[in-house]
């Protein structure tokens, strides 16, 4: 009885995925972008034809929804295909570990800023960074409660993440269930059509939604999923879809029409994931090289820690624009910095916090947790964000 427990519990053996590694390193860049856009063009206004490019740059939240849901199903379905709670409860510490340390430093960074700023205790219609907003944050529940932005606005998708992770070990238990890969496509349309159907009709002018925070990254999640699926059960040829990738990123990049703000453009990068993870051509070959990897490794704490920076990089952007070597010098400091940041977090207090949550002080897992989780591939197919 023991040995075919063992078996049941052993994981899946499946080859790694170092391209959607990389690709998590260009959807992170891609949210930096986004969110530094005005900087960026104040400090370099030749890069102006890059506009619409970076203005796109909130699908890289998109990407990453579909990365997670993906990479998740890629993992865990088939072993987890019958419901048990302490396989459940494994999976949620080990996610709880991927993403909480990261996020509760981050958290006490901008406490500080905001007691520096003068603006900590504060609520308003913008921004909440009151007490309730600050235990809501410790619980990674924040966007549950409010959508409104409360410290490190960007840990919003963390929140939802968290929402969708605790949701997973049932998820998968259905998922599990499908054999035919035309099922799974068509599932993952569905959810990609309803979430896309809501925005359509429900979505505020500025094209979010109040209060239905599931909606977004369960559609995207959950169509990941299942895309995975398709792909895995075989017969579905997803490799040919790669080009999705490529191909979307162009469209929203030389039409602004084709984003601002929507959300239709997340169908097409999730299919395009999974043609990645299904193709071996020349873009998983590019992002499979040891540096996008090594960057895909740094990329959730590169999202949690770069609005960190807003007032100093705004400061040093006041103060260099129409300056040509000073505002070069501004701009590259500004990826050094972001860089060598996300680098040291990630390897100075994400790795070795995510052990010791898992592993415990000791450094030396329990056989069955070390059995669920094989250390060897933790690097590469640990999600976030």
């Amino acid at each position: 009885m023991a040995d075919s427990v063992e078996r049941m519990d052993s994981p899946t053996r499946r080859p790694a995925l170092p391209a959607l590694t990389g690709l998590r390193a260009l959807a992170a860049a891609w949210v930096v972008l986004f969110h530094y856009r005005e900087e960026i063009l104040r400090l370099q206004p030749v890069l102006a034809p890059l506009d619409t490019l970076m203005r796109a740059g909130y699908l890289g939240v998109d990407l990453f929804f579909a990365l997670s849901g993906f990479v998740l199903a890629y993992t865990y379905a088939d072993r987890m295909r019958t419901f048990r709670g302490d396989r459940s409860a494994r999976f949620v510490r080990n996610r709880f570990a991927r993403v909480w340390p990261v996020h509760v430093v981050a958290l006490h960074v901008d406490v500080a800023i905001a007691a520096v700023v003068g603006t900590l205790g504060t609520t308003s219609e913008d921004t909440r960074r009151g007490l309730g907003a600050y235990v809501e944050n410790l619980g990674m529940v924040h966007y549950w409660v409010n959508d409104r932005p409360s410290f490190n606005s960007p840990a919003w998708s963390i929140s939802a993440e968290w929402f969708a992770y605790l949701l997973a070990p049932v998820l998968f238990v259905l998922v599990a269930r499908l054999r035919r890969p035309g099922s799974a496509l068509a599932l993952a349309g569905l959810a990609y059509a309803v979430m896309l159907g809501i925005f359509a009709t429900m979505a505020l002018p500025n094209g979010n939604l109040e209060n239905m925070f599931w909606v977004r990254i369960m559609g995207e999640f959950l169509g990941g999923m299942l895309l995975c699926i398709a792909w895995t059960r075989g017969g579905a040829r997803l490799g040919g879809f790669a080009w999705l990738l490529p191909l979307t990123v162009a469209v929203v990049a030389l039409i602004p029409a084709a984003s601002a703000g929507h959300y239709w453009a997340a169908p097409a990068l999730g299919l395009g994931t999974a043609g990645l993870a299904a193709s071996s051509g020349p873009l998983v070959r590019l992002l499979s090289g040891p540096t996008l990897v090594a960057a895909g490794e740094a990329s959730y704490a590169l999202y949690m820690v770069h609005w960190l920076f807003e007032r100093p990089i705004e400061w040093a952007t006041a103060r260099a624009a129409g300056n040509g070597l000073a505002s070069a010098l501004v701009l590259a400091g500004i990826v050094l910095v972001l860089g060598v940041t996300a680098r040291l977090v990630a390897t100075r207090i994400e790795q070795p916090a995510r052990r010791w949550l898992v592993d415990g002080p000791r450094g030396r897992a329990p056989a069955t947790w070390s059995r669920e989780v094989p250390q060897h591939r933790t690097r590469t197919l640990a999600v976030l964000r």
